[in-house]
């Protein structure tokens, strides 16, 4: 499959698109600032613009008629390096808990591998699973709070996110399964 099958050139300028690549822009300058504690609220400003860039893309993508493959292939790519690479950053600065670190790039790798078997089988790209948008928006706030204050508010709400992380390994893995039966 070429890549000019996979999503036409000018999906490159739709808006949403745009402000999906913006996330991978900012991931440098935020893995930068988190490294550096004296750095802290720059590193809260990148990842909240970078979540708010994801919170925006999809609703300015269907109000403007624009939803795309390009969109559908990169989204979620981006969602999991911001977040998996936020997680290495934090366990390595702010006590992010190493065991959730590897848990979830486990599962991002796993749906990765997935939908390329999906996408080899079908030529098709498949959505998010609503267990997979919350637990974007659980761990993002998790980071965040990990990222202003360390273990004490963050552990709290990493426990929280665990519910839709563990209901997203089941979903995704189910799907997997169906779209491989042809169902």
């Amino acid at each position: 499959m070429t890549v000019h099958r996979l999503f036409h050139p000018k999906e490159l300028i739709y808006p949403s698109n745009l402000l999906t690549v913006s996330r991978l822009l900012l991931l440098p300058p935020t893995l930068h600032f988190l490294g550096r504690s004296e750095r802290r609220r720059e590193a809260l400003a990148c990842l909240a613009l970078i979540m708010f860039t994801d919170a925006v893309d999809g609703p300015i993508a269907r109000w403007r008629g624009e939803v795309s493959q390009l969109g559908e292939f990169l989204d979620p790519i981006a969602d999991k390096l911001v977040l998996d690479s936020t997680a290495l950053m934090l366990s390595r600065t702010r006590g992010f808990p190493w065991a959730v670190t590897g848990l979830l790039i486990f599962r991002d790798v796993g749906i990765i591998l997935a939908a390329l078997v999906v996408f080899s089988r079908r030529a098709s790209i498949t959505s998010a699973q609503s267990s997979g948008k919350l637990t974007t928006v659980a761990l993002t706030a998790a980071t965040l709070c990990y990222i202003a204050d360390g273990p004490r508010s963050g552990k709290p709400a990493l426990a929280l996110a665990m519910v839709p992380f563990g209901l997203s390994f089941v979903q995704y893995g189910a799907r997997f399964v169906r779209l491989m039966r042809g169902e």
